[in-house]
């Protein structure tokens, strides 16, 4: 939108220009009445480029990236920098420097080609006057633009997809220079049914000598599965080929589903020496479903002798569900002897829904002695959720004098649904750290609703603390509900200066016809 809306502004602008209407370059002020600053300032500073004022405009462009740098607009401004930059003098690696790093800042921009273009044209220059280094890089853009028109044409072929179209893409692999145009023919090969093109993956994952090109190949055969697929790359590892190869080889041979991986990457992840590929084995059996690969997670869980490893099992049993795994994660937290893993453990458990794994949380939160595992085990209840989660966070809500666990066990119960205004209320009037009270506020100013907006209203009257009862203005004018626009406009009357600024603050916040007129009322009263 914002690209579209800039060139229609140009030639807008150039049109007025023309025809004498843009006779200043500052904008009147009833021109600019209902816009966005930031584009009555992006206007302002580009009529200066219009009136060819390049020193003003230089310095406008600056000043607008400066104050408006997370505008729509802030691509433009550093376009015409730099186009300035040309026209005051500067010198020409300034200029050539100017638009390089914007053609790496905004490639995106409507203005890059044009970037591109005067870059060139100024490297050019640089090149003619003696300094070579610039004409590689004209080289090397011109490169580029050769291997665009070279893979249009090269998936035009794919389409195609008859033998001389294989053998064309096959002979320009043979001829490619660079890494990203054979990457891209490695893809090609992928989705091509025939023994010519596999024989050319094999090639390439086995000789290659540019490691990146080689471990594309690696997935791009993993992707294409098969007997075949599955013999190449446990080739690739048991090869000599690079550490990290080999590790792509381990996850590329996941990803072929064929029978007998599971029990491949046990044997991996339980002898090889080179503890970083057996880690990679037991993430490679995240990418596997079923059955036999959530036992063979337990089994190295279990057996593994090197943390790292085990860590790496626990890690891919996240996504499973595994009511099975139970025990053994129930083991690892309540051993805690790695606060890491029982950390990990703890975040399994949390997943797994069920009675069970209630009991597990609970029982953490009542006896760990690692702060940071309380921590997690009150927002897993509260994601758990059910009446005995909710009972256990009201207690440390109201009871714990430990103000970061009673925080969070608000936090955590504000998570669970149909839990009741009576119960915020309950901790606003009970409990014993304040932090907890602040977090009842915070944790109803994200909830709309009536329900919300009556324990903030009963806050607002009852806090005898000034500052919650700022924060329960604040929250109420996050809620967005008329409900609230009663007791904020009588606060807005009110003789506390402070509280009535805030409670005016707020229902602009709500922003509703009924918030409008009440402000309308205040406005109306303060005249008298």
């Amino acid at each position: 939108m914002k690209n579209r809306k800039k060139r229609v502004f140009t030639t807008l602008a150039g049109l007025a220009l023309a025809a004498g209407l843009i006779a200043s370059p500052l904008l009147k002020a009833e021109e600019a009445a209902g816009q966005e600053k930031d584009a009555v300032a992006y206007k302002q500073a580009y009529a200066l480029v219009l009136d060819e004022k390049w020193t003003q405009a230089r310095t406008a462009m600056d000043e607008f990236v400066r104050q408006f740098d997370k505008s729509a607009w802030v691509d433009d401004a550093r376009f015409w920098s730099c186009y300035v930059l040309e026209k005051v003098g500067q010198a020409q690696e300034t200029v050539f420097k100017c638009y390089q790093d914007f053609i790496k800042n905004y490639p995106g921009s409507e203005w890059a080609d044009e970037a591109k273009s005067n870059m060139l044209r100024v490297a050019q220059a640089l090149a003619k006057v003696g300094k070579p280094e610039y004409q590689t890089i004209i080289e090397s853009y011109e490169d580029a633009a050769e291997d665009d028109i070279k893979l249009t044409a090269l998936y035009a072929l794919q389409n195609i997809g008859d033998e001389e179209a294989l053998k064309t893409i096959l002979s320009i692999y043979d001829k490619a220079g660079n890494r990203r145009l054979k990457s891209q023919i490695v893809f090609m090969l992928e989705e091509m049914d025939s023994p010519e093109a596999f024989a050319k993956l094999r090639e390439i994952a086995l000789h290659e000598t540019d490691e990146e090109v080689r471990r594309a190949s690696l997935f791009a055969i993993g992707e294409r599965g098969g007997p075949e697929s599955v013999q190449l790359l446990k080739e690739v590892l048991a090869s000599n080929a690079p550490a990290e190869l080999r590790r792509n080889a381990l996850f590329a041979l996941a990803e072929t589903d064929e029978p007998g991986m599971v029990e491949l990457f046990v044997r991996i992840a339980l002898t090889e020496p080179d503890k970083e590929m057996a880690r990679t084995a037991a993430f490679a059996i995240q990418e596997i479903e079923g059955r036999e690969a959530t036992d063979a997670l337990r089994r190295i869980l279990k057996e593994a002798k090197d943390r790292e490893v085990r860590k790496a099992a626990l890690y891919s049993l996240s996504e499973r569900d595994d009511v099975e795994s139970l025990p053994l994660l129930k083991e690892i937290l309540l051993d805690q002897t790695d606060g890491e893993m029982a950390r990990a453990a703890l975040f399994q458990i949390a997943e797994i829904k069920g009675k069970e794994s209630l009991a597990v949380l609970l029982q953490v939160l009542e006896s760990a002695k690692d702060e940071e595992l309380k921590r997690q085990a009150l927002f897993a209840l509260g994601e758990h959720g059910g009446p005995e989660a909710k009972d256990a966070l009201l207690k440390v809500a109201r009871s714990s004098e430990n103000g970061e666990l009673a925080e969070m066990a608000v936090f955590a119960l504000s998570e669970i649904k149909d839990v009741g205004s009576d119960v915020f209320l309950d901790v606003m009037r009970s409990a014993k750290s304040p932090r907890a009270r602040r977090a009842v506020l915070l944790a109803l100013s994200d909830n709309e609703g009536a329900a919300s907006v009556k324990v903030l209203v009963e806050v607002l009257k009852t806090e005898t603390d000034r500052e919650l009862k700022e924060q329960a203005i604040f929250a109420l004018g996050q809620t967005e509900s008329d409900e609230a626009v009663p007791v904020l406009l009588e606060t807005a009357k009110g003789k506390d200066g402070k509280l009535a600024r805030a409670a005016v603050a707020a229902l602009g916040e709500i922003g509703t016809p009924k918030a409008k007129a009440a402000l309308l009322e205040i406005l109306e009263k303060r005249a008298e």
